[in-house]
């Protein structure tokens, strides 16, 4: 059997040029070249969102939402749409009582953002609206510039001056030291309860 020269050599740089070409296709697949056809100026990363706290902030804004369960780390929610739906199912009008203790879990979105990293929870009886009466203030701390102040585990009790039955405001004021115009506080944000 007799081969033809010719043949065999065509067909040698066929095997050549193809290999040679898949060589090239993956060269540039692992090293693309910017496209020049499209402008720098219209190549942008996308505006970033605004975060989950941010939203419930907006959202709540001015408000203490109290629950009778913890509520989450903000920072553990995907969304802010998802932080917004969590503080919405968890947000209560009214706690159960045992024995004179109620237990309060509250996360309040200041407006405007206070000044000062320590803050005061006033506690004003407003059963009575025309006989409003202050029962107590908490100190608590904070961080300067959050649009969140999460306090948990806010023990109530009838020694205190709590009564079953009774609805509370609970507002977030200042330090003391940064009262506002004629001597008032500064409300950053309040809330209703009801002892039960």
């Amino acid at each position: 059997m007799q081969r033809n020269g010719p043949e065999v050599g065509i067909a040698f740089w066929f095997l050549v040029a193809a290999l040679m070409a898949l060589m090239i296709g993956r060269a540039r697949a692992a090293d693309p070249a910017p496209a020049a056809s499209a402008p720098s100026a219209l190549i942008t990363a996308p505006a970033p969102g605004p975060s989950a706290v941010d939203l419930a902030a907006r959202t709540f804004r001015g408000q203490v939402v109290f629950s009778d369960v913890l509520i989450a780390p903000a920072s553990e929610f995907p969304s802010g749409d998802a932080l917004v739906g969590a503080l919405q199912r968890l947000k209560r009008s009214s706690v159960q009582g045992t024995d004179g203790f109620w237990r309060l879990h509250m996360v309040a979105f200041p407006s405007p953002l206070p000044p000062a990293a320590s803050y005061r929870l006033r506690a004003t009886d407003t059963t009575n609206p025309k006989e409003r009466k202050q029962v107590k203030v908490f100190e608590i701390g904070g961080q300067t510039g959050q649009p969140e102040l999460e306090v948990k585990d806010l023990v109530l009790t009838d020694v205190m001056g709590f009564q079953s039955g009774h609805r509370y405001e609970i507002a977030v004021v200042g330090s003391g030291d940064d009262e506002g115009p004629a001597g008032k506080e500064d409300v950053y944000a309040q809330g209703v309860i009801t002892l039960m």
